[in-house]
């Protein structure tokens, strides 16, 4: 498999020569495209089902259980599978085990019935350990959790359950997280899929948990690299004032990144201050590093691109134009801090604060190019406006936190499909 692709675009093609620069560069990372007889590494799910008793409202349970059959469908027999469920009891229904009877795995799917509260903890331990029992280093190992509610039975705490999560992944088994309805927590299922180094969905009405399904498995077969991290260099006298683009730090300075997914190029925008430059420069280096599936073990790759400009007088340089792409991202990065008051201000109660907000977003991206992803982001805000002028604070939450948690990872704001 090629390397991803490293794409530097800064704002302007040029920094002054007389005066201190403040330069917005784009970084995208364009994972490759595979060779044309690409194998896809072989996959382990764990599949986890909340059977709580409010999965019985609005045929929750009845497209819960249409999704995981889809999920069998797209399975090869050289791929595993174990399905468990939960209430305030944990059953495993099928224990892990390889694809070859799946009318016999649709059939017990089938027969879940809801009851009971949310042991959702628990029920991702059980689920995730029988993924962990034939962790495959050659493939991908992910524990799919699925839920309406909150946890409150057994372990509770949000820190613990993260810990827990993030653990299990340094076990090789990542976790995605499936919000669906009005009443689960959508920080917890975020935070579990951020530690997990899997995905967080969000579920306006469950019609769509079939594609949700099919889009986390398509992501899986197509993940060329995991456990992604960015670092930065500067030389010249260039510092990072920003990085634009919400992102996990680690202590060593690593920025986490989402993993590698053919077709789902990701994108970083960094802010540089830049001193007066005598001559053409190096000022910035970006090394991308990521885990590539595939043999008997991991093995990690790194990648790097540098961004080389030339200096024109600062008159010159305020004349250029700005590149449309840095442009557009920049925007919707600043409308994506308006979110977080947008959340904040329904957190209180609040909504005629967060419709101003929304205003104030709807300002921002409208300086921006009109594209298509500032499009479906001025639509997806009169939605939220809408949900707020009809009092659906709780959906208008998830909504801008779903958006929020894309933005965060550089996949814009509109969900994969």
């Amino acid at each position: 498999m090629q390397p991803p692709h490293l794409e530097i675009i800064p704002a302007r093609p040029a920094v002054c020569r007389d005066d201190v620069t403040v330069l917005d560069v784009l970084l995208r990372i364009l994972p490759p495209v595979p060779e044309i007889h690409f194998l896809r590494p072989p996959i382990n799910l764990g599949i986890v089902l909340d059977r709580s008793g409010s999965m019985a409202a609005e045929s929750k349970m009845d497209h819960a259980r249409e999704a995981a059959c889809f999920a069998i469908s797209q399975l090869l027999p050289a791929d595993r599978v174990s399905v468990t469920i939960y209430d305030d009891q944990i059953e495993t229904l099928v224990a892990s085990a390889p694809v070859v009877d799946k009318p016999g795995l649709v059939a017990r799917i089938r027969g879940i019935t809801p009851r009971g509260s949310t042991a959702l903890h628990g029920g991702w331990t059980a689920g995730a350990e029988q993924v962990a029992q034939h962790v495959a280093w050659d493939g991908l190992n992910r524990a799919l959790l699925l839920s309406d509610g909150l946890a409150n039975v057994g372990v509770t705490d949000p820190n613990a359950i993260r810990a827990d999560v993030r653990a299990m992944a340094g076990r090789g088994v990542t976790t995605s997280a499936i919000g669906l309805g009005k009443d689960y927590n959508e920080d917890l299922l975020e935070a579990m899929a951020q530690a997990g180094d899997g995905n967080y969905y969000y579920v306006e009405t469950s019609v769509q948990l079939p594609d949700i399904f099919q889009t986390e498995l398509n992501g899986l077969m197509a993940t060329t690299g995991r456990n992604v991290g960015l670092r930065l260099e500067t030389d010249h006298g260039a510092t990072v004032s920003e990085v634009l683009t919400e992102l996990v730090r680690e202590p060593s300075g690593r920025y986490q990144l989402p993993n590698l997914i053919i077709g789902m190029p990701i994108s970083i925008v960094v802010r540089l201050q830049v001193p007066p430059q005598p001559d053409r420069a190096e000022l910035c280096r970006f090394h991308v590093d990521w885990e590539e599936p595939g043999g008997s073990a991991p093995q990690r790759r790194s990648q790097g691109a540098a961004l080389m400009i030339s200096p024109v007088a600062a008159a010159q340089w305020s004349e250029l134009p700005v590149d449309p792409a840095v442009a557009e991202q920049v925007a919707l990065l600043m409308a994506a801090r308006a979110r977080k008051e947008v959340i904040a201000a329904i957190d209180r109660g609040d909504a005629t604060t967060a419709r101003g907000w929304l205003d104030k977003m709807r300002q921002v991206i409208a300086t921006a190019p009109q594209t298509a992803e500032v499009a479906s982001e001025t639509q997806q805000l009169d939605v939220t406006a809408e949900m707020l002028a009809l009092g659906q604070m709780a959906s208008a939450r998830k909504a801008e936190h779903y958006r929020q948690y894309h933005r965060k990872r550089g996949w814009g704001t509109t969900p994969r499909a």
